[in-house]
């Protein structure tokens, strides 16, 4: 079955920034089309015939002979987390085959196809350690079989963002939602695991090897080859362009 990368990206306003900034210690992205094509090329590297494409508002501009399919949705710029939530349901709603929805601050570090072997609706990372947002949402699937419980889960997922997150729409509030959806999953471990959410299954995998990212912004300068998925989030982000190049690309060229 065929592999989906989807990443969404939009335009904000300037007071939208400013009130991620107040929220977040991340740095701005200067480059935001290079992030997502360096994201697909190493998709791409590891899943010859993946699909790639971008969810997006109405109106954002993309560079010409942008190499991956734009879907564009009705959104609000001023609540880019939530207009994220509402573009994956849309998504998702018309979809086929298996689902990966990452952030375009990634890197794909090897083949993730043996994720989609298990039977699951909705696969999230987790990391130990972390009581405000256990999970991260920089990368989540969506099982090619069972899309029609993936829906559903994103739907109650949005629903309950809007019903007592709706004021963290610019930013965390999804992470916030997950956190209490999941409120009885014990994420003291490092093994991939099942959970179920009203009938729909979930599938549980670790961000040590899904969705890496070191615990200090300025030591994500290394090389990880056990780490399938490196999120270079925040303050990391400067390390993406240089491991793409040193490992990834360097893996490529050689065959």
């Amino acid at each position: 079955m065929s592999i989906s990368f989807v990443t969404f990206y939009m335009e904000v306003t300037a007071g939208t920034m400013a009130d991620i900034h107040r929220t977040t210690s991340t740095i701005t992205v200067t480059e935001p089309h290079r992030y997502i094509a360096t994201m697909f090329a190493s998709a791409r590297h590891f899943h010859r015939d993946c699909r790639t494409v971008i969810l997006s508002d109405e109106a954002t501009p993309f560079p010409p002979g942008t190499d991956s399919e734009i879907m564009r949705y009705s959104l609000d710029r001023g609540q880019p987390m939530l207009s994220r939530s509402i573009a994956w349901l849309d998504y998702l709603r018309g979809a086929e085959g298996h689902i990966i929805f990452l952030d375009s601050d990634i890197l794909i570090n090897g083949d993730l196809s043996h994720v989609f072997a298990e039977d699951f609706a909705i696969g999230l990372t987790y990391r130990d350690g972390d009581e405000k947002w256990p999970i991260n949402v920089g990368i989540n699937f969506a099982h090619g079989k069972n899309l029609g419980d993936a829906a559903y889960f994103h739907e109650t997922w949005l629903n309950e963002f809007r019903a007592a997150h709706g004021d963290r729409s610019v930013w965390g509030g999804d992470q916030d939602t997950l956190r209490e959806l999941f409120s009885g999953v014990d994420f003291v471990r490092d093994d991939s695991f099942s959970w179920g959410l009203g009938g729909i299954d979930i599938r549980f995998l670790p961000c040590a090897r899904y969705n890496f990212s070191t615990a200090y912004a300025h030591d994500m300068d290394g090389y990880y080859p056990e780490a399938k998925v490196l999120h270079f989030k925040g303050r990391r982000k400067p390390h993406m362009f240089p491991y793409w190049r040193e490992h990834i690309r360097r893996r490529a060229a050689k065959g």
